[in-house]
C-alpha cells in the first residue's frame, strides 16, 4: 500500500534574531556569518515558548489544512532534540493538547537534523505494511535551548520552528513518501554533540567533511534505487545547516541550483523542523506545485544521516 501527502502545516516563533543583532552582543559581523553560513535570520522562541508548543500549533494548522480533526489521525509520530521534558513524549502531549479521543498511538523519535526523515521512514514502513490509515508527522525544535552565547562558531547557526505534514493511504505506490533511506555512525559521536548543561559542540571541519559527503550519497542510493535521475526531481530540498554545505552537495549531485530550495538565509539550521519548514514555505509561496517529486537529503548529529523521496 502507497499513501499521499493531505495536509501541511507550520509555525515560527516572532521574534526574529537577525545578524546584526548578534554584532550588538558578540565579537561577530553580519558579513562573517553571511559569508561562512548564508544565515541572515532566525527565530527565537519566547523562554514560555516549549517546543510542545510550536508542534501543536504546526500540528493544528496542518489539520486544518487537510480539513480533518485530531481524531482522522491513528498515528503521530515528532522528531526533536530539544523538548524540555524527558517524558511523556511530545507526540503523546500532542494528542492531549488537541483534545484526541481516539486512544491513537503517538511517540516521539530522536534523529537529530536526520530526525524528519526517520518519521518519514517508519511512517512509510507503517503504510506498507497497512497498519494505519493517515499519520502526521511533526518536526519542531526549540534549538535555542542550547545555544551557548559565548560561542560565535555555533550560536549564530541555529533557530526555532515546527513543521507538520499528514498523509493519508493510498492504492497508488509513486506519491507521498516513496521511498527513505536511514543510516548512522555513532563513532563518529564526537563531530557533533550535545552536553549534559546544555550546550552545542562541534568540529566544524569534520562536521562540513561528513556532510558533504554523506547527504549525496543518501540522495544518490534513493535514486538508484527508485530508477530514477537527477532529471527526474523537480525539487531538492536539502537539510538547511548551511548554505556552503548546500552548494557544495548540490554539486556534487550535479543539481542546478534553481532546483535547489533554500531558506538557511531566513530560518537557520532548525534541526528537524527544517524539511518540513522549508516544504511549507515553497508551498505558500506557490513555488512547489502538487505532484511534483521532491528529494530531502540531511544529516546530523549522531552521527545520522538519510534521504526522502516524496511526491508531494
Amino acid at each position: 500500500m502507497g499513501n499521499r501527502l493531505i495536509g501541511y502545516g507550520s509555525y515560527l516563533p516572532s521574534r526574529i534574531m537577525t545578524n546584526q543583532d548578534f554584532e550588538r552582543i558578540m565579537d561577530t559581523t553580519d558579513e562573517w556569518i553571511t559569508t561562512r553560513t548564508g544565515i541572515r535570520e532566525r527565530r527565537f522562541a519566547r523562554d514560555d515558548e516549549s517546543v510542545f508548543d510550536m508542534a501543536t500549533i504546526a500540528a493544528t494548522r496542518a489539520l486544518e489544512n487537510a480539513n480533518l480533526t485530531i481524531d482522522d489521525i491513528d498515528l503521530v509520530i515528532v522528531s526533536s532534540v530539544t523538548a524540555e521534558l524527558d517524558f511523556p513524549s511530545v507526540a503523546v502531549q500532542v494528542m492531549g493538547r488537541l483534545g484526541a479521543k481516539n486512544n491513537a498511538p503517538a511517540f516521539d523519535v530522536r534523529g537529530a537534523c536526520t530526525g524528519y526523515i526517520y518519521g518519514l521512514h517508519c511512517a512509510r514502513a507503517f503504510f506498507a505494511a497497512g497498519i494505519h490509515r493517515r499519520i502526521m508527522i511533526i518536526g519542531a525544535e526549540k534549538m535555542t535551548r542550547f545555544i551557548d552565547m559565548t560561542d560565535r562558531s555555533t550560536a549564530v547557526l541555529f533557530g526555532d520552528g515546527a513543521g507538520a505534514l499528514i498523509f493519508e493511504h493510498s492504492s497508488s505506490s509513486y506519491s507521498g513518501i516513496i521511498d527513505t533511506v536511514i543510516m548512522s555512525d555513532g563513532g563518529e559521536y564526537e563531530c557533533l554533540h550535545g552536553t549534559p548543561d546544555s550546550k552545542i559542540v562541534m568540529n566544524g571541519p569534520e562536521t562540513y567533511k561528513k556532510a558533504v559527503q554523506c547527504m549525496p550519497d543518501a540522495a544518490r542510493y534513493i535514486m538508484e534505487h527508485a530508477g530514477i535521475t537527477a532529471e527526474n526531481v523537480d525539487w531538492i530540498i536539502p537539510h538547511q545547516a548551511n548554505l556552503r554545505i548546500i552548494n557544495s552537495c548540490a554539486e556534487r549531485l550535479s543539481f542546478p541550483m534553481d532546483k535547489i530550495l533554500v531558506t538557511v538565509d531566513r530560518h537557520a539550521n532548525t534541526s528537524s523542523a527544517s524539511g518540513v519548514l522549508a516544504l511549507a514555505y515553497a508551498f505558500d509561496n506557490g513555488m512547489i506545485k502538487p505532484g511534483q517529486l521532491v528529494l530531502y537529503p540531511a544529516f546530523g548529529s549522531g552521527l545520522t544521516w538519510g534521504a526522502a523521496l516524496i511526491r508531494v
